[in-house]
């Protein structure tokens, strides 16, 4: 059976993680304010260390500016060992993360814990982490070629008006050429989205190399790249709720604290800031486990169509 993912395929697919999100929608909640704790509070972290002991210094009444220099710089030394951290703990909880969306697509009740597993086993955080850098490579060897295109002639519009004489002619250009590189960049992110299907596979053969996982996967995509921007684009409308809501309340927020002013113009803005990051919390939570699970079932969907599997899905599951 020939590969096509279709408009209706698409819908029963999205009605069906839809449905299973909603489902689940206090877990998936849960999963997400999980996943991003650690690197909140790593960035925390990072700041303090980078930015206290001079912050201390200048609380202190200490002008010198030498001191406050080798303050920075004794900061920044410690803040590339946060650094290495956060990269360690990224590969384990973003391949926890895919195990719980990925499970969820299929049919099953995966718990909050789902998180942690591959802490569980140095194989599968090994795994986590090879895959995250895998993905990252991956995005730079894409991305380079325009990149550097867009470089070499933006140097050569630059030096050619120089040349002429007339320099300030050069902005209308770069403005296209940015425009263009732009343009460029919305095919090689479909092309890299593909890869991270290779998450599904890496959860049924933790043993896999990742490099072969994410081509395998991508292979599954092959000549439906405008089907898959037109899934993608099928999100735009919930992005846009979610950005909207947070901007609608912090606007609300800051109109409160100009107009009203004094204290209790201090207190709307508290209180909208608050009800944008439950809101943030609530949106994001659903909008990224509806998109992710559907973008698996896609996957399973195109991967099963290739095998001649009349029921797309895997472990029992079924993306419709």
């Amino acid at each position: 059976m020939g590969k096509s993912f279709t408009a209706q395929a698409r819908r029963q697919v999205k009605r069906a993680c839809k449905g299973r999100v909603l489902h689940s929608l206090g877990r998936c909640i849960g999963v997400q304010l999980l996943y991003m704790l650690p690197f909140v509070l790593l960035v925390l972290l990072m700041y303090a260390v980078l930015f206290g002991r001079a912050i201390a210094l200048v609380l202190s009444g200490t002008t010198d500016e030498y001191r406050l220099a080798m303050a920075l710089m004794q900061g920044m030394n410690m803040m590339w060992v946060i650094v290495l951290v956060m990269l360690a703990v990224s590969g384990p909880l973003t391949f926890g993360l895919m195990r719980f969306y990925i499970a969820l697509q299929r049919g099953g009740e995966p718990h909050v814990g789902t998180l942690l597993e591959p802490f569980t086993s140095l194989r599968m955080a090994w795994t986590g982490i090879k895959m995250v850098f895998c993905l990252a490579f991956r995005a730079f060897l894409w991305t380079v070629g325009p990149a550097v295109v867009y470089t070499v002639l933006s140097v050569a519009v630059t030096v050619g008006a120089s040349v002429a004489g007339s320099p300030a002619a050069v902005d209308v250009p770069l403005t296209i050429l940015y425009v263009l590189f732009l343009l460029a960049l919305i095919p090689v992110q479909v092309k890299v989205m593909t890869y991270q299907a290779g998450w599904a596979l890496l959860r049924d053969d933790e043993t896999r190399g990742v490099w072969d996982a994410t081509r395998a996967a991508s292979a599954a995509f092959r000549g439906q790249f405008g089907r898959l921007f037109v899934f993608v684009l099928s999100f735009l409308g919930w992005l846009l709720l979610t950005a909207g809501v947070a901007y609608l309340c912090v606007g609300l927020g800051l109109a409160g604290l100009f107009v009203v002013q004094g204290g209790t113009g201090v207190a709307i803005f508290a209180l909208c800031c608050v009800a944008a990051l439950c809101l943030l919390v609530l949106l994001g939570g659903f909008v990224n486990a509806y998109q992710m699970t559907s973008f698996f079932g896609m996957y399973e969907y195109l991967s099963a169509q290739a095998s001649g599997d009349a029921s797309p899905g895997q472990n029992g599951g079924n993306v419709l």
